[in-house]
């Protein structure tokens, strides 16, 4: 099994959540790691793990969709923060439209806010 992180973060596969995640994760180091929604709902046992030993649970969605919250609400997965880009920064990044100049700018917005709020979440841990 991989080392437990601190902050684990949920976020749908192939997404552009997921990319931003990807994005901040550069940042944040080993402390903090990828929880695929894929994973959880497919029982991957590693990230079930992860999930149950990590300090902290982050489920992100980048639209008003909200498919990861309400996958997890539908599996009783413990989080601690639901986070929806969307809704929080006013960006337009759905997953299921073809993305256009603006996303790419989202995507640095919604990342820096990001790794903004998980050095905040570690400083409290």
């Amino acid at each position: 099994m991989m080392e437990t992180p601190k902050v684990c973060l949920i976020t749908c596969g192939n997404s552009l959540s997921e990319i931003i995640v990807l994005e901040a994760l550069k940042e944040v180091g080993s402390e903090v790691a990828l929880c695929p929604l894929s994973a959880v709902v497919g029982g991957v046992s590693d990230i079930l793990g992860l999930l149950k030993e990590a300090r902290y649970v982050m489920v992100v969605d980048s639209c008003s969709e909200a498919c990861a919250k309400k996958l997890i609400d539908g599996l009783r997965i413990r989080y601690d923060e639901y986070l929806n880009l969307e809704e929080k920064l006013g960006i337009k990044t759905p997953c299921y439209t073809s993305p256009s100049g603006e996303v790419v700018d989202d995507i640095g917005l919604a990342a820096a806010y990001l790794i903004e709020r998980i050095e905040e979440v570690l400083k409290e841990l």
